[in-house]
């Protein structure tokens, strides 16, 4: 890897991230995900990507490092106890770098089509892959930001989201930094702190995932409380927010709120769906100007509005592939245009309309089916917290729809309630044939449900496993 390929990473994440992260790259090091981490590291970390020999020693065993030296082959020592932890090779903690640091600073010329960021998607379609973003991947999100938000030095962002993510690491963190604002962050989430530092720091634009404005709107409820109205611009993403949680939330806040899409290989939003004039419900909204999507079939031939097939993504907010996994880059970036896995169709004013993940449909008597729909009938059920679909196999190892359901705090439901609730609301052959009823579904960082997760035998193939 190089001296160039430095991770700096501060797990237990503070307000020092936002001196670590630019400074990293002002010094042409690449910053890796757990840089801006607001937890601790997790006890197994599986480096991938990385097709250097090494070996990773125990504390009491001996090595010929000389020879090992000889062969290019890199030693690593795990030590007993201590601040001296075992750590991905070529890379260098904030603290150990502070410590050792001159006082004196200076830039490194770099090529700005370099990569700036290796991140890890969250391997929602299977192992995780690590994601080039280049300083210029950054530059352009920036400018695609600019031309649809209205920002002023003068703004206030609230740092809520976990900035190793490239949500709020492209549109919090970097975002404030391009247009000179402040941002007020917060160290552990919870709605009470969220609304809180919003009134105490007068943030003029806050940018979450639904959860957080519903979570928002049940305090504001429940609490009576004050409301803040310094709120003018509230952007929702990671996931589809109701369109009533939109309505009564710009009602209560007297605000406006935008829906984004994007993904890690987009370095974040790249659609806007604005409220207002114009808006449409349950749409993703049309490409940020300077950014190209289409919609193609399994041949990437482009269809016509209306028809669904896979959502393609071009522009200069685009990765320029995975680290070291030539076979998946190739896989997704064909011709200059990045297939998302979103399925999706466009109307024919340019709005775009996801309908599911591409690997996620479920096949039954010949119908596709989308699980997203059916998640969507059941989120209208008033005793329904939560709820997740998936394709699971029957008694004749046919494919079937499977509900897990998280009920709201108090609320009691059986099988049968959901089952004929569905059957009111959906055609024979989506009624779910499995409900399985859960204290919670397993979720990313962005809180995106891990379908995968859900699926009988699922295994996560990031993790060493000790063959006894």
């Amino acid at each position: 890897m190089g001296d160039k390929w430095r991770l700096i990473f501060n797990p237990e994440g503070d307000a020092a991230d936002l001196l670590a992260y630019p400074s990293a790259l002002v010094e042409g090091r690449i910053a890796g995900k757990y840089l801006l981490s607001g937890e601790k590291l997790p006890d197994t970390i599986v480096i991938q990507g990385v097709k250097k020999k090494g070996i990773l020693a125990g504390a009491d065993v001996h090595v010929d490092r000389e020879s090992a030296q000889r062969n290019d082959i890199e030693v690593a020592k795990y030590p007993r106890s201590g601040r001296g932890g075992a750590k991905p090779a070529d890379t260098i903690s904030f603290q150990e770098l502070m410590l050792k640091s001159s006082r004196k600073f200076s830039s490194e010329e770099i090529d700005p089509d370099d990569p700036a960021v290796l991140l890890y998607t969250s391997g929602t379609t299977g192992k995780p892959k690590g994601v080039m973003l280049s300083h210029n991947n950054f530059k352009a999100e920036c400018k695609l930001v600019e031309r649809v938000l209205p920002i002023e030095p003068c703004d206030r962002f609230v740092g809520v989201l976990p900035l190793f993510h490239v949500y709020a690491m492209s549109d919090v963190l970097v975002a404030t930094v391009y247009f000179g604002c402040s941002v007020s962050l917060i160290p552990q989430y919870s709605p009470a702190e969220l609304l809180k530092n919003i009134a105490e720091s007068g943030a003029t634009i806050l940018i979450a995932i639904p959860s957080m404005y519903i979570h928002l709107l049940q305090i504001a409820r429940s609490r009576k409380a004050s409301i803040p109205r310094s709120l003018r611009e509230c952007i929702s993403g990671g996931a589809p927010l109701p369109l009533e949680v939109i309505k009564e939330f710009e009602t209560v806040f007297q605000t406006r709120i935008a829906e984004g899409y994007g993904l890690t290989e987009s370095t974040s939003c790249v659609c806007l769906n604005k409220s207002g004039e114009g808006f449409k419900p349950g749409s993703i909204g049309p490409p940020v100007p300077g950014v190209e999507m289409k919609v193609f079939d399994e041949e990437d031939r482009e269809l016509q509005p209306g028809e669904t097939g896979e959502i393609v993504i071009k522009g200069a907010v685009i990765t320029k592939g995975y680290y070291n996994s030539p076979e998946e880059t190739a896989e997704a970036i064909k011709d200059g245009w990045f297939h998302t896995g979103d399925l999706g169709y466009r109307d024919e004013d340019g709005f775009f309309y996801i309908t599911d993940r591409k690997k996620d449909i479920i096949i039954r008597g010949g119908f596709n089916i989308s699980p997203r729909e059916i998640e969507e009938v059941l989120y209208t059920f008033d005793k329904v917290k939560e709820a997740a679909v998936i394709g699971a196999h029957d008694k004749s190892m046919r494919e079937a729809v499977k509900a897990f359901i998280v009920l709201k705090e108090g609320e009691n439901s059986s099988v049968k309630e959901i089952v004929d609730f569905c059957k009111e609301h959906l055609s024979p052959y989506k009624v779910p044939k499995f409900v399985e009823f859960r204290e919670s579904l397993p979720k990313s960082a962005t809180g995106k449900v891990l379908r995968k997760e859900l699926r009988d035998g699922y295994r996560d193939e990031r993790l060493i496993e000790e063959n006894t």
